[in-house]
């Protein structure tokens, strides 16, 4: 059972210290309904989401969480109002967590999920150039509205751009199908 302290969960008794009238025994707790958070992020940590299967406050809270100091926006049309409730406060919220934001196919001119060029093994090489470019290391984050193409980059991904991040990146992937959204990153 977890409780909250300063700094995050910990290991606590589950006795309240309270007892029913005439009863010599203690009583436990409910258990609290609460997932502990990933032990990362570190800054090779690369977190692929599949933005459709979560929704805005989980969407600021996981930035709040993992600071990310990239943000790729892996979208045709990416609409910040789907993960924040105006262009405006989605930028307060990367701006908060210090995070550079690149909109990717924008910067590419990918205007299709048709288009070859939308391929992870394509843009993966801009993505890489951009990093090995840069001082800024990570946490990483990818957004996608494509479950197609949130699949494909899950499998493709990691081999296109460990060569920037390192040898010791951690990818994760978050939503997408039947997966399920952490409650607390």
């Amino acid at each position: 059972m977890t409780g909250e302290r300063e700094g995050g969960s910990h290991l606590r008794l589950i006795y309240t210290g309270r007892q029913e009238p005439g009863s010599k025994e203690l009583r436990a707790e409910q258990p609290q309904k609460r997932q502990l958070a990933f032990p990362y992020p570190e800054e090779s940590t690369v977190f692929l989401v599949y933005i459709e299967t979560m929704g805005r406050d989980e969407f600021a809270k996981f930035v709040g969480e993992v600071l990310p100091r990239w943000i790729f926006d892996v979208r045709v049309v990416p609409r910040l109002d789907t993960i924040a409730s105006s262009r405006l406060a989605a930028f307060h919220i990367f701006q908060k967590a210090k995070a550079a934001y690149v909109d990717l196919f924008g910067r590419l001119g990918i205007n299709s999920y048709r288009s070859a060029d939308s391929n992870p093994a394509v843009w993966g090489n801009a993505v890489t150039e951009l990093l090995r470019e840069s001082d800024r290391k990570g946490p990483y984050i990818f957004l996608f509205d494509d479950e197609s193409l949130f699949r494909v980059a899950d499998n493709l991904l990691p081999d296109v751009i460990k060569p920037a991040i390192g040898k010791a990146a951690r990818f994760a992937s978050i939503g997408g199908g039947d997966r399920e959204v952490p409650s607390a990153i």
